[in-house]
């Protein structure tokens, strides 16, 4: 397992995925829809799993004396690694953000709070027990598996949006950097945590069954 995630790091993800990761640092800047910093993760999957069907990885991979429930494994890691270092960018800028350049709050999206964090991890989760799944059906379709993944993760972040903005009472439980806001913030971030976990998990069995049905 410790070679094939080597493999990953080397050979599949590109560098410039990286930079996608660092667009996190976005939250930085006053007056932005924080979510955006944090999605453009989501999209460098693309890249990345379209290098590895050109270079017929899975094809090469299979030939190793490895099962094919390490592929997959490989693959979860490969993406919870990009997810986790976009969170790890995202919270000293969140930080910042809310301490030095943004202290009233966000005026055009919610606040870089706790809250924030939760949901960002709730629609990783959605984007991954669709993307993940959808494409170790065939171990080569990106685009499709992708495409219903991102319309899925930017429907849900959307609609948080739009409760948090339209409803008053929400906004003012989940939103704001008060610290009378903590609490029901902590529930949000905590059901995310939850969530991810168990999605990954969920995400990472359905697709072994369906990547042992595929003949490479």
């Amino acid at each position: 397992m410790k070679n094939l995630l080597y493999k990953e790091l080397k050979l599949v993800i590109t560098p410039g995925t990286y930079f996608f990761a660092a667009c996190a640092l976005l939250l930085l800047v006053p007056a932005y829809p924080y979510f955006v910093g944090v999605s453009y993760t989501v999209m460098s999957f693309l890249i990345n799993f379209g290098v590895a069907r050109d270079n017929q990885d899975h094809e090469f991979t299979a030939m190793l004396p490895v099962p094919r429930n390490q592929i997959v494994l490989a693959k979860h890691l490969h993406v919870l690694i990009l997810e986790g270092v976009t969170i790890l960018v995202a919270i000293p800028a969140a930080l910042v953000s809310s301490l030095l350049l943004n202290p009233g709050g966000n005026v055009v999206g919610m606040d870089a709070n706790f809250a924030f964090f939760g949901f960002t991890l709730l629609g990783y989760a959605i984007f991954n027990v669709i993307f993940l799944p959808k494409y170790f059906k065939t171990g080569y379709k990106v685009g499709t598996p992708l495409a219903v993944g991102m319309a899925a993760y930017l429907g849900f972040v959307l609609g948080v949006e739009l409760v948090v903005n339209v409803f008053p009472g929400v906004k003012a439980v989940i939103d704001g950097l008060h610290p009378v806001t903590y609490v029901p913030q902590f529930v949000v971030l905590f059901v995310g945590v939850v969530f991810y976990a168990v999605g990954m998990l969920w995400s990472y069995r359905l697709s072994v069954k369906r990547f042992d049905k595929v003949s490479l």
